[in-house]
This record gives C-alpha cells, structure tokens and sequence, in this order.
C-alpha cells in the first residue's frame, strides 16, 4: 500500500474498515482473491470514494451502509490500477427501489448516468443481482461507472487525464473491430447491446473483464490485452492483479 493509502489508513477508525473487510469477504469475489496488502488498500479506497458522493434515494427506501460499500466497491475494483479514486464531476448517486423512467418515455430503465447534472442512477434490485452471480458478465454498477470514466475523462484536462492517451486510443481502435463482430452476431460472449457504440462496448468490456477474464481473452487477446493497459490491472492474476505485467504474453 502506497503512503497516500497509509496515510488515508489514519483517518478512518478500526469498526469502519472491519466492517468493510466482513462485507467485501462475503459479497465481492474480487475482493476476496486480493492478498492481504491489495486487501487493505481496496478498503481504504472504497472508504475515500464513499467520502466524495453524495448517495440517495427515493423516499421510503433505505440505502444501508452494506449497500454502499457494495457500490463503493465496484468503482474501486474498476479504478484499483489507476491514480485517480474518486469521480470530480459525477458526485450524485441516486437508488431506486424498481426500474424507473423518466417524463414522457414508456421505457424503464436500471442505471443511466447523466452528465449535466452529474448524475448516476440505479435500480437497486438490478446492482444486488451482479454481485449475487459474479461470474456471469453482468454487474451495472461496473457497466454505469464505466460510462461515468470514460465521460469524465473527457471532460478532464490533459494533465487530469484518468485514461492514458495512447493506450485509450489502442483500446478505441481495437473496440471499432469488435463492435463490427458483434454487431454480424459473431461474438460469443458479448450480448448484442455491447455492439450499440463504444460507450456500451467499454462498460460492457469491464463486466467481462472482471467476471469472464479468460472467456474474454480466448475471443480477443488483443483487445483484453489493450483493456489491461488501459486499467493497469489483469484479473487472470487474481491475488495481485496489479502486477499484472508479466502475464502480458
């Protein structure tokens, strides 16, 4: 753990981070590979993210505290190689007990991310069912906030960059040729939403990344390859993903 992270470690009292190890023992699979140092920096990193939002919910339903760290978790785990741990311009996040929609639109929705008001909204029973089956490729807390970094990327200077440049632009180029196969239905393990455009592809890429790591490989090397790049991290090496290196062959 970095001297940022033991430094945080000072501010957050002993129950808290207990708490945070008995949740994330139960719930996450990710966090249940990581060896003891990766396991203590992923809670003070989720204890941080938590610090940075502002978490909501419609009236008369209750967002409990596991139910935050669990929400807490999925951007960490996204963000675990990367410097930045926190959103600056998604601040909001909004629970809802169903699918919910908006004013004059019949379509219900179970996340969207707004940017003008820096916004992410879920439907709680459907961010619960990707931590229920962790294998299964589907997990939209990961999918929502991977939109909100690859929006708030944009939006940062290129000094603030979150994503590396050149390695973004691998993964962009790469992502245009997947999109054409599953948009012809030749992809086995991407659902045909993930063929919309990028924006879907990439958030779509995360929940395989994380939960199907060598399905995602065996279809596309080079583009699994460009997503370990781009994260600084590999799943396939689960107790320390972030010296992920080596496994680069």
């Amino acid at each position: 753990m970095n001297l940022r992270y033991q430094l945080y470690d000072y501010f957050f009292g002993r129950t808290e981070k207990e708490t945070c190890h008995k949740v994330f023992s139960k719930r996450i699979a990710y966090y249940q590979h990581l060896d003891e140092k990766g396991q203590r920096e992923f809670v003070i990193r989720t204890l941080v993210f938590l610090k940075s939002v502002n978490i909501q919910s419609e009236p008369g339903f209750y967002v409990s505290r596991e139910m935050k760290l669990l929400l807490g978790s999925a951007f960490v785990q996204i963000t675990f190689g990367l410097r930045r741990d926190v959103l600056e311009h998604f601040k909001r996040i909004f629970i809802f007990s169903r699918p919910y929609s908006y004013k004059n639109m019949n379509t219900l929705f179970n996340g969207d991310v707004n940017p003008l008001t820096g916004s992410v909204n879920l439907s709680w029973p459907a961010v619960e069912m990707g931590f229920v089956v962790p294998t299964e490729g589907a997990n939209l807390a990961i999918h929502e906030f991977g939109h909100c970094l690859i929006l708030e990327n944009r939006l940062c200077g290129i000094i603030k960059k979150i994503l590396h440049p050149k390695h973004l632009q691998s993964w962009e180029r790469l992502g245009l040729k997947q999109l054409v196969k599953i948009r012809q239905g030749k992809s086995e393990l991407f659902r045909r939403y993930a063929g919309t455009n990028l924006m879907e592809l990439f958030s779509a890429s995360l929940e395989n990344f994380f939960e199907k790591p060598y399905a995602f490989y065996a279809e596309n090397p080079a583009l699994y390859k460009s997503m370990c790049l781009l994260l600084r991290q590999d799943p396939r090496d689960p107790k320390t993903p972030t010296g992920f290196l080596h496994l680069l062959k």
